[in-house]
């Protein structure tokens, strides 16, 4: 007892010991004699969130009015719950009541935050101190923000950013642009001219756009994105004319148009993508157009001397109807009328009676080396009567080499139990490499991939993955191998499905080439 005293009391005073030993003073940083730009590296090597975390702890730091090089502001800036979540015990009128007070208690948050960041740079904003390379604003604002809008707008053309974007789709719930918009008209004016010569990226989303007589063009504009925005015809052809040096046009949810006939010549243009937009007809002369994505609103398509056109994407924005519920007319005219003689990558996004009726277009892909489909299988087909249009397919393309087919993960056919025999087609000397995914035993499927090994001459390699990967019914995004890795399959009847592909492909014929997954 005696010993273990003594030794509790030797540790007590070796702790005694240390408690008497002075801390080291550790030197304290005066920022304010740090060169500018070593502050600004170090803030540029922060996300904005945690640069607004530190700003709003230390009053030293928002009195060095130095800004973080690219200020993006969304609901995740600030840490914005936005989930309504209703109480369904209460009737709807209530509900909708309590949900507009959320809306409008998140919004009265949002810009109190951003007026917080922006207020200690409001007066550097003509100096050198402040200059961005974004400014971005993302959250479902409207017209009766207008005041703020304005100022951030002058704020970002002031501090010179190069990339700006005012995205109000956030949390839009209702159908098409006019509803609550932005209306007062968006002040793109204040971007033409030498005010705006240092945007290159302007993204514009659910506000109205109406160009005055006097402007004059976004001087040094390479990328332009408009997503649920209210212009007409000749204001976007204006705008598109305006800005010389386009290289980037993205079109979405815009209205309201009809048709879009651009007589001078788009040098600078090498992307251009038209989606759900009311647009009809589309004539443009771009010699250095390289990507095109579009769907079928576009009945019309004329693209003068588009002779470096190398990959183009059509997306079925009526995938998941039944057949009976469109004209199929209307997917064979846009096919017929768009010539597309130089694409070597084509990507598409159809369901299966689409396959078909594509196929039955006369054009022939001459240059086409890549082709990837997306496939919607709702329910199981009467017959393989597509797969008979992809084989056709594959003769409109007789240069090509590789192929990807990726059955959506949103299927609903039941497992069926049938003899499996080759879809009848032509040889094909060309096809090198073919991968399936989503592999499964919906009429065809099985039946277009003996075609391919029994046919392509010189195929090197086919690889059978029984998991779906692609989103077909919930989004537009066209899945592919490249994508591998980054996206989590719907494994719910691999096991099915791989039982299936070794009983239809897994034979000893078949071994040096197929590799089932």
């Amino acid at each position: 007892m005696e010993k273990q005293s003594s030794q509790e009391l030797s540790i007590e005073n070796k702790s005694a010991g240390f408690s008497r030993v002075e801390k080291p003073k550790v030197a304290e940083i005066q920022l304010q004699l740090l060169p500018y730009d070593v502050l600004r590296d170090i803030l540029s090597r922060l996300s904005i969130k945690d640069v607004v975390r530190m700003s709003t702890l230390s009053g030293e730091w928002r009195q060095q009015r130095i800004c973080h090089p690219d200020l993006v502001f969304t609901k995740d800036t600030f840490g914005i719950s936005t989930d309504p979540d209703p109480d369904f015990t209460k009737t709807i009128n209530a509900i909708i009541r309590d949900t507009d007070a959320k809306r409008a208690s998140w919004t009265a948050e949002f810009i109190f935050n951003v007026e917080s960041v922006l207020r200690p740079l409001w007066s550097t904003s003509t100096t050198t101190t402040t200059t961005l390379d974004k400014f971005a604003v993302e959250f479902g604002l409207r017209r009766k923000h207008k005041y703020y809008i304005d100022r951030w707008v002058s704020f970002s053309i002031a501090s010179r950013a190069k990339h700006i974007a005012f995205d109000f789709t956030f949390d839009v719930d209702c159908a098409g642009p006019g509803c609550d918009q932005y209306k007062d008209v968006f002040p793109l004016c204040k971007l033409s001219g030498p005010s705006g010569s240092c945007v290159t990226s302007l993204v514009l989303g659910y506000v109205w756009l109406k160009l005055p007589p006097s402007f004059c063009g976004i001087t040094n504009l390479r990328k332009l994105t408009l997503k649920t925005v209210f212009i007409s015809e000749g204001d976007l052809q204006c705008l598109l004319l305006s800005c010389a040096l386009l290289e980037h046009i993205n079109i979405e949810w815009c209205s309201p148009l009809s048709s879009l006939r651009i007589g001078q010549e788009l040098c600078r243009l090498q992307y251009l993508r038209v989606r759900r937009s009311e647009l009809e007809m589309l004539e443009l002369h771009a010699p250095n157009l390289t990507k095109f994505e579009f769907d079928e609103d576009l009945a019309q398509i004329v693209l003068s001397d588009c002779l470096r056109l190398s990959e183009a994407t059509f997306v079925s924005n009526m995938r998941t109807q039944e057949f009976n519920d469109y004209d199929f007319d209307d997917l064979a005219f846009t096919f017929t009328e768009l010539a597309l003689p130089h694409v070597q990558k084509l990507f598409l996004l159809l369901n299966l009676d689409q396959v078909l009726r594509f196929s039955e277009n006369q054009n022939s892909f001459i240059n086409l080396r890549h082709l990837n489909m997306n496939l919607e299988i709702g329910w199981d087909p009467y017959d393989d009567s597509w797969a008979i249009g992809f084989v056709h397919l594959l003769q409109l393309s007789p240069l090509l080499e590789e192929l990807e087919l990726h059955v959506g993960r949103d299927r609903f056919c039941p497992p069926t139990m049938r003899m499996v025999t080759a879809a009848q087609g032509p040889l094909h000397h060309h096809l090198k490499s073919v991968h399936m995914s989503g592999f499964c035993d919906v009429l065809g499927l099985a039946e277009l991939a003996l075609y391919i090994l029994g046919n392509a001459t010189v195929l090197q390699r086919m690889v059978v993955d029984p998991v779906a990967y692609a989103e077909t019914l919930h989004t537009d995004d066209i899945y592919s191998v490249s994508k591998a890795g980054s996206i989590e399959g719907d494994h719910y009847h691999a096991d099915q499905n791989r039982m299936f592909a070794e009983q239809i492909l897994g034979s000893e014929e078949f071994r040096h080439i197929v590799t089932i997954l």
